[in-house]
């Protein structure tokens, strides 16, 4: 069984990664000829963090907003003549709880975007050393849910490695005609991290501007295909 070490010693909270009306938010334009929801945790957006040393409100450990993983698919999807809105979710508090009602209350308005193409980043925050099984069906009903209206959807598995749910998360796609993103070689690598450039081992393992533009395109890859 691979696990990273990563994923074992992350210490950033689950919990409170953003305030509970800032968990979804948005950009939208006008006349949007392609509707995106990003359903992630901190890889996906953290609010500021003074006691882990974080700052940002953007993909942790990214150096700016426009260099986490979200804004840089964003890029790449208007770089192709793309007319984008998109939501961006943080579901942390899902992962760690597994509790549907927060899509009836704390996200209900990311359910209601009804989004064209769905990026589900996810599983990190999930205990998943305790709580595999049950967990792979949350997740199997959280994908579900946000494509019920149609919707494509693009599955990846987690940036450290847990190969017990990464092979479910690649099964999973496969067998439901998802597109899959394989990310977990890229936790391996310290050039991939924000290693040295933050005092907080948690926050340093994060994907840094290489890793996050790595996510992108890899993300966009699949999107385009599918």
């Amino acid at each position: 069984m691979k696990i990273s070490e990563d994923l074992i010693k992350n210490d950033v909270p689950a919990s409170g990664q953003l305030k509970d009306g800032d968990s979804v938010s948005f950009n939208l334009k006008e006349g949007a000829d392609l509707k995106i929801t990003f359903l992630g945790n901190s890889i996906t957006r953290h609010g500021v963090a003074e006691n882990l040393g974080w700052r940002g409100d953007w993909g942790m450990a990214a150096s700016s907003l426009q260099n986490d993983y979200v804004h840089r698919l964003v890029s790449l999807f208007e770089a192709s003549g793309k007319r984008l809105s998109y939501c961006i979710a943080n579901l942390s508090e899902w992962e760690r709880s597994g509790d549907a009602a927060l899509f009836e209350t704390r996200y209900a308005s990311a359910l209601n975007f009804n989004a064209d193409l769905v990026i589900v980043r996810l599983g990190e925050n999930a205990n998943l050393t305790q709580r595999l099984e049950e967990f792979k069906g949350q997740y199997a009903q959280l994908v579900k849910r946000f494509t019920a209206n149609g919707a494509r959807a693009v599955c990846t598995d987690l940036f450290w490695e847990y190969q017990p749910f990464d092979s479910f998360v690649e099964e999973f796609a496969r067998e439901g005609g998802y597109a899959f993103v394989r990310l977990h070689d890229l936790g391996r690598q310290d050039k991939m991290k924000a290693v040295g450039k933050f005092s907080h081992a948690g926050v340093a393992a994060h994907p840094g501007d290489c890793g996050m533009a790595e996510i992108a395109k890899r993300i966009f890859g699949a999107a385009a295909q599918n």
